[in-house]
């Protein structure tokens, strides 16, 4: 609901109407005709007093229904915190959440209560239906910083990252700065759009304006005590300092991160363990520290939380030559158990490449489906690492048309991770 007075002459249209009242009889004795239609267009804000005569003339008790609507936007407004929070909702609350979006209510209560469960449904995975929630919606957005626009400019850009398209997000924030929409939001907001946003840009390898947008996350968190999101913030700035290269700094936040998850026991759960040791262990087989990255990637498998981990350590023990322990991880980890694309076409290609009987055939049907997914995917440090050892493995087999083929493929990858880093 907005909080002026526009809203009460929205209000007084919406009953005028539901009742099917026409505009004489119901300022009869208080206003004009034209003045109520002044009022309800939002053209003219009255005084207090004659809101409450006119919704009386509808049957209405005015402190009633304005206690009433309060308490709805508060409760929508608790439904939404929690999601942002990525806690679960209970079934009352669900059904009361359904419940508000029905003809009976006022029309941006509708409006806001759909907007809350859009947001709700990707929370539960059910994206194409809280994507046509946010397309029935969108016509009727003001694109003015109230509510509405707020509630709406963030779920989207959720949406956007539930179905990973990070350049269409990233290019959207860059063209029409939606953040201005939500520069008089609740400051917690704001840093969760702007690490949503820092979060794309990272995924389209856009490493700077990633960077820009977690420092402005963390400088709209300052002050406030909700320590998963900050674990999330030390996180996601030493993803995107590892990929800059920037390596010691992205070390202090991951260690700044480890200190916080150490000393905080309401989110000390496996999950949280073994995707921070799975960073700190990324970073340290980027500085080819493969020791070190083992030691972090087999702390973060110990929860047994994230197949990526395993993966990931799969990789370093390949590069390591420490094909007993990669032999290990095969038997622990069978294909059947991934169900995320890149990592089934990871763990066919380190188990491919440790097969002694390769095949040119053998090697271009892997070829052919993971590195085209990969580049779809956008996934290019993958292609960086793959496509070289599957060219090796070409010019071992004198197929040196098909090893020139992979290096274009790496180089390729490479001048694509250039550009948008320097864009």
């Amino acid at each position: 609901m907005e909080n002026n007075e526009h809203a009460w002459g929205k209000l007084l249209k919406y009953y005028r109407q539901k009742k099917k009242r026409k505009q004489d009889d119901v300022a009869f004795g208080i206003c004009t005709p034209s003045y109520l239609s002044r009022i309800e267009n939002g053209l003219v804000i009255a005084e207090h007093s004659i809101y409450a005569q006119l919704l009386e003339n509808l049957g209405i008790d005015f402190n009633q229904l304005e206690q009433q609507l309060k308490n709805q936007t508060a409760f929508l407004e608790q439904l939404y915190e929690k999601l942002l929070l990525n806690a679960e909702l209970t079934s009352d609350e669900i059904k009361q959440l359904t419940d508000i979006q029905n003809d009976e209510q006022p029309f941006e209560q509708q409006l806001m209560a759909k907007l809350v469960y859009a947001r709700f449904l990707y929370s539960i995975k059910e994206d194409d239906e809280a994507r046509t929630i946010l397309n029935e919606v969108e016509p009727l957005v003001s694109w003015k910083k109230d509510r509405i626009t707020q509630l709406f400019v963030a779920i989207t850009a959720f949406g956007h990252l539930s179905f990973h398209e990070f350049e269409q997000l990233s290019l959207k924030e860059a063209e029409n700065q939606f953040a201005q929409y939500l520069s008089n939001a609740h400051p917690f907001e704001l840093a969760n759009y702007h690490y949503h946003i820092a979060f794309a840009n990272h995924r389209s390898y856009k490493l700077h304006k990633a960077l820009e947008h977690i420092e402005l996350a963390q400088q709209f968190f300052i002050h406030q005590y909700k320590p998963l999101f900050q674990l999330k913030l030390y996180s996601m700035k030493g993803v995107i300092f590892n990929d800059l290269h920037r390596f010691r700094e992205a070390i202090q936040e991951f260690e700044a991160g480890l200190e916080l998850l150490s000393n905080v026991q309401t989110i000390q759960t496996p999950v949280q363990w073994s995707s921070l040791h799975n960073n700190i262990a990324y970073c340290f087989e980027c500085q080819e520290n493969f020791p070190e990255a083992s030691k972090h990637y087999e702390l973060a498998n110990q929860y047994d939380e994230d197949l990526h981990s395993a993966i990931n350590w799969m990789r370093t023990c390949f590069v390591q030559k420490d094909f007993d322990q990669l032999e290990i991880l095969f038997n622990r980890y069978e294909e059947i158990r991934f169900t995320v694309p890149h990592h089934i076409y990871q763990r066919r290609l380190l188990q491919y490449a440790v097969d002694t009987a390769h095949t040119i055939r053998g090697l271009k049907l892997l070829e052919d489906e993971a590195f085209t997914h990969f580049d779809e995917q956008q996934y290019y440090s993958l292609i960086l690492f793959y496509a070289p050892l599957w060219g090796q493995f070409y010019e071992q087999l004198h197929a040196y048309k098909q090893a020139s083929h992979c290096y274009r493929q790496a180089l390729e990858a490479s001048e694509k991770v250039r550009q948008r880093m320097s864009s």
